[in-house]
């Protein structure tokens, strides 16, 4: 039985970090550079973002709600998803003592202050869930009569979003350091240069093809 659940758990772990570290479709940790360096940019260059390219508010907002929908999935009820991360945190506590780490068996305060964690970012995972259900996955009566009305009912702080995320990273990243003392090589920095270079490179271009715009 030890070797089973064992055998269940690192299974489980190694998923979760596919979930966060994949390049093919992109993970949590893409998803969430990609979305931290476009509000950097917006944060460097204001409105004028959107004269250096058009396009960039756009994807902006989809970035946002990809990540929003990627985080969702994570932080699911684990009544109704086996996949949540709070589903995964009550299978260690329950199986506590069939799991070995590097260290031996892993402390129950450990998950405890794991959940306790997720948890002081409730209002923000239920915000996340509130535009999910209504909205972007499901389209409720009344948003679909005013759809404008989900940022008002279900606000969110981007600052807010990006913490939550880094608490479901740190949480796998600290799983797979325990178990093995090793963990996924983060790809976010290459990701953050790239959006850095292409805003530049973008700005170089609406300057020398479209004189004066940007003044």
């Amino acid at each position: 039985m030890k070797a089973e659940l064992q055998t269940n758990y690192e299974a489980r772990l190694s998923r979760y970090a596919t979930l966060l570290h994949a390049t093919e479709p992109p993970g949590l940790v893409a998803k969430l550079a990609t979305y931290r360096q476009l509000l950097r940019q917006r944060e460097i260059h204001g409105e004028k973002l959107w004269k250096i390219e058009p396009m960039l508010y756009p994807l902006m907002h989809s970035a946002e709600i990809d990540l929003h929908l990627a985080a969702a999935r994570l932080l699911e009820d684990p009544g109704r998803s086996e996949g949540s991360i709070f589903a995964f945190l009550k299978f260690c506590l329950t199986n506590r003592t069939h799991i070995t780490w590097k260290a031996g068996t892993p402390p129950a305060e450990t998950f405890d202050e794991q959940v306790a964690r997720l948890e002081a970012h409730r209002a923000t995972i239920t915000a996340i869930m509130g535009r999910r259900d209504k909205f972007f996955a499901h389209l409720d009566k009344r948003y679909f009569r005013e759809p404008e009305r989900i940022y008002v009912d279900f606000p969110l702080e981007d600052s807010a979003v990006i913490a939550l995320v880094n608490v479901v990273i740190a949480i796998i990243t600290e799983h797979q350091w325990k178990l093995r003392e090793t963990a996924n090589f983060h790809v976010a920095e290459f990701l953050e240069i790239g959006i850095d270079n292409m805003v530049r490179n973008l700005e170089a271009g609406r300057r020398q093809n479209f004189p004066g715009q940007l003044d």
